[in-house]
């Protein structure tokens, strides 16, 4: 599947070698790649960081529906918040 289907690199930067873009365009390059072929199993350290607020909403909309088991450990309050998936807290002894 081409990595553009998914709307997350701008079609100026497909040309850009992976180097030359900003660390929020090379995170969503890295997502575009694990959605063209998905894993079974999907573990996300801080999926919403270096993200704009409506590319981790949308992130955060499209995780319920990805087709494997997704694992996320996050510190961010709005995904803990309205998190309506299975949850386990780990808190230290």
């Amino acid at each position: 599947m081409p990595l553009s289907t998914f709307g997350l690199i701008h079609p100026r930067d497909y040309e850009r070698p992976v180097e030359q873009l900003s660390t929020g365009q090379q995170r969503r390059l890295e997502l575009a790649v694990l959605l063209a072929e998905p894993p079974e199993l999907l573990l996300l350290d801080e999926p919403t960081n270096h993200y704009s607020l409506l590319l981790a909403t949308e992130l955060e909309a499209a995780i319920p529906h990805y087709p494997g088991a997704v694992v996320i450990a996050s510190h961010d309050r709005w995904l803990r918040r309205t998190w309506q998936g299975s949850r386990l807290h780990l808190v230290r002894p």
